[in-house]
């Protein structure tokens, strides 16, 4: 009798092939997310995996996540007013 392979899907594997820019897609997901929703969360994540997608060779798609971060944090209201209160604190006599 012959021994067949079990699997759950008709096509085969369904992973990600090796070539597939998936920290890139990450990237450029959450810089769209930190522009148009809830920035002081999504901005950060999307930096990182902006700077992941860079040092993984995704070269495109980390630019286009770091573009998209940069201007969700511009964008961003209280990532601005975390950088100005911080400057503010730095030109006080007790702050660093």
């Amino acid at each position: 009798m012959d021994r067949r392979e079990l699997r759950l899907s008709p096509d085969g594997d369904r992973r990600a092939r090796p070539g597939t820019p998936v920290t890139g897609f990450l990237a450029v997901a959450f810089g769209l997310l930190g522009l148009f929703t809830v920035g002081w969360l999504f901005n950060p994540i999307g930096l990182v995996f902006s700077l992941l997608a860079l040092l993984f060779g995704q070269i495109a798609w980390g630019l286009a996540g770091l573009a998209l971060a940069v201007a969700g944090f511009f964008a961003s209201p209280v990532l601005l007013g975390l950088v100005g209160l911080t400057a503010i604190a730095a030109l006080l006599p007790w702050g660093g």
